[in-house]
């Protein structure tokens, strides 16, 4: 049995619990953001990351 790292973005928005994560394997946070950046995932300074709904919102 073997073990694998996942990396996962959790929303820091209010109330809000959207996650994300890559479709391949990778244990580094800085690929998930890159990866998500066109879909609409961002982040702002600090590390705080903001999915789709929370920046179309304003929560920045």
């Amino acid at each position: 049995m073997t073990a694998v790292l996942i990396a996962l973005i959790r929303c820091d928005g209010p109330d809000c619990g959207a996650e994300t994560h890559t479709p391949f394997e990778t244990s580094r946070a800085s690929v998930v953001r890159r990866f998500r950046r066109p879909g609409g995932w961002r982040t702002r300074p600090g590390g705080r990351d903001l999915c789709p709904a929370c920046w179309k919102t304003g929560h920045r």
